[in-house]
């Protein structure tokens, strides 16, 4: 920046031009007001203003920003040098950055509404008619949201096909560009979950196999014990063979074949494997059919559970007390009409003092509440022994 400086007694009438400025754009005009000013201040300013009346510390400047920046002229300053300058950064224009962004919007909402693949799924389109309403889809986005349209456009494939392999085809080689934890990854499972008009709550993994789009069938697993299976399929063979002892079933081995419940037999689910175990070694196949779902449930627990409850079948669930495990048990009576297992407030107040605890004064009117109040969470490795009785007393009956 050449030419004069500015007095520095002038710095916050120079910024309140400056803040002026950028509000009104390059042709526009307004009222500069600076309270309280210094002596410094009102001695520069008369000075440089010229003004008919002088400028009195303690007073107020009010001049108009055209008339600002003529006496900044007259002194041989350029205002948008001094302008940036004093605010160390360049001089912005906040109207016409206003209207570039409404002209993007403008110009990304078009060539949405004539995207193909929108175009040809009303409910797709009307997803994004909302999400752009609300903000969750914006024109800055642009270019994810191309990438996850070219995905959905592509779906659904010929042949089943991982999402690994999809993501490798489709993004340039890059076999993690659809992990779970990625921008794309998310909005193209809205997408596709719009497109194919599945419930919001649809787990993901459910959502890509809608399409075609298999989802790391090995990873996610589940324990169980004695599951009684019917049918001649490998699986249900392999899991009766295996009676006694407990299996681990991968989300692929679930999804391979029909799974067949029968609707009279009672199932217990458990949150830590530690009463699984517990179970095996103290009943083995005198125990009743037991999964476990290793804290919150993965998505091949989801399976086995809601294979179980279609198949009308009674759920039994116990948890640890604490916020998480009453979290786990609220989702799973909304999902598979799962009843508590030695799992609510009564059976909490009997287990404390059995515990050496001090009783819940007064009595919670929610198990929520009821863990909340605890000093410590209780897990139910402490009442193993009682959930063992109870797998039993079950198991008797059965035999």
């Amino acid at each position: 920046m050449s030419g004069p400086s500015p007095d520095p007694a002038l710095r916050r009438a120079l910024l309140a031009a400056r803040d002026k400025r950028e509000r009104r754009g390059a042709s526009g005009d307004g009222t500069i007001v600076v309270s309280q000013l210094q002596p410094e201040e009102a001695l520069a300013l008369d000075g440089f203003l010229s003004p008919r009346r002088p400028i009195l510390p303690q007073g107020t400047l009010r001049i108009a920003l055209s008339q600002f920046e003529a006496a900044l002229r007259s002194c041989g300053i350029e205002p948008r040098a001094a302008y940036e300058r004093i605010g160390g950064r360049p001089l912005r224009n906040l109207p016409a950055e206003r209207l570039a962004r409404r002209e993007l919007r403008r110009e990304f909402r078009s060539w949405l509404d004539h995207h193909e693949v929108v175009r040809s799924n009303p409910a797709l389109a009307e997803w994004f008619d909302q999400a752009v309403r609300q903000g969750r889809v914006r024109s800055e986005m642009r270019p994810l949201v191309e990438q996850a349209l070219r995905i959905v456009g592509a779906l659904p494939a010929p042949e089943p096909t991982q999402r690994t392999v999809l993501a490798t085809r489709m993004l340039d080689g890059d076999p993690h560009g659809l992990d779970v934890d990625t921008p794309l990854h998310g909005l193209t499972v809205s997408l596709l979950q719009a497109a194919a008009s599945l419930g919001v709550g649809t787990p993901p993994r459910e959502v890509w196999s809608a399409w075609g789009v298999l989802v790391d069938p090995v990873s996610s697993s589940v324990a169980a014990l004695n599951l009684p299976l019917i049918g001649e399929a490998n699986l249900a063979a392999c899991v009766r063979a295996m009676r006694g002892t407990h299996v681990i079933l991968t989300y692929g081995q679930l999804t391979a074949e029909e799974l067949r419940w029968p609707a009279d037999v009672l199932c217990f689910s458990c949150e830590n494997p530690s009463v699984l175990v517990a179970a095996e070694r103290a009943l083995g196949a005198r125990c009743p059919p037991l999964l476990c779902t290793a804290g919150r449930p993965s998505d091949a627990a989801r399976l086995l559970l809601s294979t179980v409850h279609d198949a009308g079948a009674q759920i039994r669930h116990h948890g640890d007390f604490d916020q998480a495990g009453v979290q786990i048990l609220r989702d799973l009576e909304d999902r598979y009409a799962v009843a508590p297992w030695r799992f609510d407030i009564e059976s909490l107040c009997k287990a404390l003092p059995a515990l050496g605890h001090d009783p819940l004064e007064p009595r919670p009117e929610t198990l929520e509440d009821a863990v909340e109040k605890l000093a410590q969470p209780l897990p139910e490795e402490l009442v193993i022994d009682e959930l063992v009785s109870d797998l039993r007393l079950t198991g008797d009956d059965i035999t």
